[in-house]
Order: C-alpha cells, then structure tokens, then sequence
C-alpha cells in the first residue's frame, strides 16, 4: 500500500521550529521537505518504518531490524563522507516520530537549489560534452570515496544526481538508503529469496546473479553511473523501455550489449563514448579499474 505523505501543515505542527515547509517529492519509503529554520534552508527527510501488525514476531522483528539499519548505516556513511560530490547531513539529528499515525524516521540533509537529472532529461535537455564531463568527473569522485570506506552506492540514476547553479559545485550524488557497506553485517532479511535492494533498470547485471554480494565492489556504481551519464546525454535508456515488464528489462541488463552512447552523439568525442561504452560491459574485469586514472584523463580533456 502507498503511504499519502504527511502535509506540510503536520510537520510544522511536530516541529515548531520550521518556519516554513514546503513539500518536495516522495518516493518508495521516502518524503522529502525543504524546511526553513533560523539558520537557512534544510531538505527534511523522513523514512517510514513499515508496519509489521500480524506477522509472525520474529519476522517482524527481521524487517524492523533491517529499516532501520538502513537509514542508521545511511546516515553513518553521509557522517563520513567528506567529499563534496555527495551531499551533506543537516542539523535535525535523527528520530523517530508518529505522523498520521504511521511511524517514521526523521532528519535533515543540505538543501540544494538545483535540478535532478530526471527532471532536466524530461525537459529535453542536451548537455554539452563539457557539461557530461563535469557529471562524469563527480560521479567518480563520490564513487572513489565511498569505496575509501568499502561502501558501495547501489542506487546511482538520474533521479538521484543534482545538477546545482553553483559553478564549483555542479553534481551532487543523494540517497544512501541502500548503500551496500563490506565491512558491516549484511542488513537484508531472507536476502537468498529477494532481488537485490535498488532501481531494476540501473541494477549491474552482476547484480543479477547469485551469491553476487561476495564479489561485490565500486565497479557496479562505474555501470550504473555509465547507465546515468548516457541517458543523461542521450535522452533515452540504453537498455529499459517504458512499456516493458520488469522480466524483460532484467533480461536486457543481463545478456543485451546496449548501442553505442556515439548513435545518439556524434559529436561528442571518441575518448568519452569509448569510456563510457566500456564501463558499461557486462563483466566487471572488463570495465575501467582504476578511478584515479580515469578522472585524471576526463580532467585533461583527452
């Protein structure tokens, strides 16, 4: 069942100190606010805890567990993170709360005045190979410093890149809330009877197979942000269609090489279409291994 996002009238009622609220979207699990405080702007997030009323306790127990591990692990990883490229925590500390008689999480992260990628394919727009090359650049910079703290995003798509107004601040990468961490216990409950926590159409095909978290690394972000800069530049998916069920598209990712980013772009260079190309193979030990290497090439203009 979809939950109705509380209103904004409610949230400011449990927390007097918004001046202002203002709702911005939700999604799965997940509202999102813009709240005015006496310091500035902040994103207000809240996460719902799902109901487990007339399940078995044990397993209700494994799935109260496993949200709220999430948004914890979530919030550790943002603590730690330092680089730039992905957003910030906010000043609201985590806690939990009842609004319309549903349970949540609540807490804040920057607010950032900008444009999701989603948004701004479906405004047509056609990036420049200078604007991609900022998105490209920033995407491996927040995919480096998860990996610095062996945690792997998961969930790079264009609904999760902010394009910002900020000249020395252009992409953002959001949205923790499935990061896969290798140095803390595994949080999927029955994790051997469930597809793997994500959006299916930007999964890594090895993400498909069985047993996949024990070879797990960063080069399943390197796909998926791939999959990301090129619809982002050519306006479509290179593997999903709208109108497909979820079997067909998974198949796709599996075993269907997607056309070259260069039939959509011919005028953006060979360096860049072959990068790109190549972090979308199917294998891993076939895409680009080194970050440091392939930042310093997009950062010269190769």
């Amino acid at each position: 069942m979809k939950l109705e996002p509380p209103n904004a009238e409610e949230i400011k009622a449990k927390f007097p100190q918004f001046k202002e609220v203002f709702f911005l979207n939700a999604g799965g699990f997940k509202a999102v606010y813009q709240v005015v405080t006496g310091k500035g702007s902040e994103a207000f997030k809240i996460v719902h805890v799902p109901e487990t009323s007339g399940i078995e306790p044990e397993i209700s127990n494994e799935i109260r567990k496993e949200s709220l591990g999430r948004i914890t692990r979530e919030i550790k990883i943002l603590n730690d993170c330092k680089a730039p490229e992905i957003v910030k925590l906010g000043s609201i500390q985590p806690n939990q709360v009842i609004l319309s008689n549903h349970e949540y999480v609540a807490y804040s992260e920057e607010f950032l005045d900008g444009n999701t990628l989603r948004e701004l394919i479906r405004q047509s727009v056609k990036p420049s190979e200078d604007d991609l090359r900022s998105l490209f650049i920033s995407l491996l910079k927040a995919i480096r410093e998860l990996w610095s703290l062996n945690v792997i995003h998961r969930d790079i798509k264009p609904d999760n890149v902010m394009n910002l107004k900020c000249k020395d601040r252009r992409y953002v990468l959001l949205d923790l809330g499935i990061a896969f961490s290798l140095s803390d216990t595994p949080l999927t409950f029955n994790a051997e009877d469930r597809l793997p926590p994500g959006t299916y159409r930007y999964l890594a095909p090895e993400m498909l197979q069985a047993g996949f978290r024990e070879s797990l690394d960063f080069r399943s972000d390197i796909y998926s942000a791939a999959l990301t800069i090129y619809e982002y530049a050519a306006g479509q998916h290179p593997l999903a269609k709208n109108k497909d069920d979820l079997i067909a598209t998974l198949s796709r990712i599996v075993s269907e090489p997607p056309k070259s980013l260069g039939e959509y772009r011919a005028d953006i260079s060979p360096f860049f279409i072959r990068t790109i190309d190549q972090m979308l193979k199917k294998i891993p030990a076939l895409r680009p291994s080194n970050i440091n290497v392939l930042i310093n090439k997009l950062e010269k203009n190769v």
